[in-house]
């Protein structure tokens, strides 16, 4: 899951099967969080390994797609977990799916049902 945090709001919620890089930020920010996006937004990005290669930091294309929507782009400084908000989301909806799980038969209709319920 990948997903922006905004006013205690998820924003931009895509599910995906593997592991999260640069080239699935990359295509997420332009897909699915560029459109989404309100002008005078602030997108912040936290140290996570896939945040910090050389494709996204140095990324022209990111930085002008975000900044095309009237956004601007900010890294939090490095050892900052405190500062990333998303993070509490993320244990919350892992708490949420650990105890709703089995009422579901696809995993995906669970993580969305968390994401309505949490959201």
């Amino acid at each position: 899951m990948i997903a922006g945090w905004c006013n205690r709001t998820v924003l931009a919620p895509l599910t995906f099967e593997g592991y999260c890089n640069s080239v699935l930020v990359e295509a997420w920010v332009e897909q699915v969080l560029v459109p989404a996006l309100k002008p005078g937004q602030v997108v912040v990005m936290d140290n996570a390994s896939f945040h910090k290669s050389a494709t996204i930091q140095k990324s022209a294309t990111i930085q002008t797609l975000i900044e095309q929507a009237g956004c601007q782009l900010l890294f939090l400084a490095p050892y900052s977990p405190d500062l990333n908000k998303i993070e509490k989301f993320w244990a919350r909806l892992k708490h949420f799916l650990r105890k709703t799980l089995s009422q579901f038969e696809i995993l995906w209709d669970a993580v969305d049902n968390a994401f309505r319920q949490l959201s």
